[in-house]
């Protein structure tokens, strides 16, 4: 599941002066207001991010409750927040599943053997950089930038 739509547009504005807070003393009320809009947006989109996960938390594992001919491989390629899946995994994976994936490890390894299995967790690190672009695309969708 990528991140559903409809989430309404994010409309930011261009904050040109946040960048040079840092050293433009001159123009420091221009540099603070543009930060100030530059939090809003991140917090935005951080919202965004958050609805997300809790949807998500909503529907982990659907499909053990929903399909009775269910086989282990089936349900591991149906959840897509199932990152270390020998055959591969869903090629739009996002932040969204990382973090599924992550708290359904720990869980699993609390119930099971009450300890943290690091072993759940293995993923290929190559994995990292489509999950941070997908992610990125995904909430590109929604930006807006006012001219």
């Amino acid at each position: 599941m990528s991140i559903k739509y409809p989430h309404e547009n994010i409309i930011m504005e261009p904050t040109p002066n946040a960048a040079y807070i840092y050293d433009n003393k001159e123009n420091r009320e221009e540099c603070l207001k543009d930060t100030r809009l530059h939090q809003k947006a991140v917090k935005q989109l951080m919202y965004v991010i958050a609805d997300e996960i809790y949807v998500r938390a909503a529907y982990h594992d659907h499909t053990k409750l929903e399909d009775e001919d269910l086989t282990f491989e089936k349900h591991m390629s149906l959840e897509r927040h199932h990152l270390n899946l020998p055959s591969g995994v869903h090629k739009d994976v996002n932040v969204i599943d990382l973090v599924e994936f992550i708290c359904d490890c720990i869980s699993a390894g609390a119930q099971r053997s009450q300890s943290l299995n690091f072993n759940y967790l293995k993923v290929d690190e190559s994995l990292l950089q489509p999950i941070i672009n997908n992610t990125a695309f995904d909430l590109w969708k929604i930006v807006r930038v006012k001219r």
